[in-house]
């Protein structure tokens, strides 16, 4: 009974927190958003299904999260042209910001894409622009500035491609076909309580 109540407590906060940022435009279901977290998108964030959001993660970008997505504590998708600081004669306090009235529309509308089954390591910098491809791995710590393949692990600063996720496209194509025929059940009662079914092998 303890866990459930304590269940019925996460989720809800989870909602209230995507519910209170005008940010967010959509959240998919089961979406877990941790503890002190900050939003905020020029245009629009959304959230897809069985989504994980850890602590203190800033989101200050337009942003797509993917289904399945793991984002660890102080990850940060933040936008690299907020501030215009090239203005000859004007401080960079005082430049162009992406959410102002007269921001460049090519700006205001870039952003992050997280594509499915992806995990960003705790403190990872991503910026706006980039595109994270399906199954990829971001290690802890990595700047991200510009796309990373579909089933890369990146890490460094910047981040570089230091191997891949499965030793070949066969083991990919299973992957992908096991999670499509799947069933998986995220519960805020915990790892116990989940459930992770993946699809029979093709």
């Amino acid at each position: 009974m303890r866990s459930l109540l304590f269940g019925s407590a996460r989720q809800l906060a989870s909602w209230w927190r995507a519910a209170r940022c005008a940010s967010i435009k959509a959240v998919g279901r089961q979406v877990h958003i941790g503890e002190r977290c900050r939003f905020w998108a020029p245009r629009a964030i959304t959230l897809a299904d069985q989504c994980y959001i850890g602590k203190e993660v800033t989101i200050e970008t337009n942003a797509r999260i993917g289904r399945y997505v793991l984002i660890a504590n102080r990850v940060a998708l933040v936008g690299r042209h907020d501030h215009d600081f090239g203005r000859v004669g004007v401080p960079v306090r005082f430049g162009r910001w992406v959410g102002g009235a007269d921001a460049a529309p090519e700006i205001a509308d870039e952003g992050v894409v997280v594509e499915d089954d992806v995990w960003i390591g705790f403190g990872a910098i991503v910026l706006s622009g980039v595109r994270i491809g399906r199954g990829s791995v971001v290690a802890a710590g990595a700047l991200v500035t510009a796309d990373v393949a579909p089933y890369d692990i990146v890490g460094g600063v910047p981040a570089k491609r230091l191997g891949r996720r499965f030793a070949d496209d066969a083991q990919i194509h299973q992957h992908e076909q096991r999670i499509a025929r799947g069933n998986f059940r995220f519960s805020e009662r915990g790892y116990d309580y989940w459930v992770v079914d993946p699809g029979p092998w093709v």
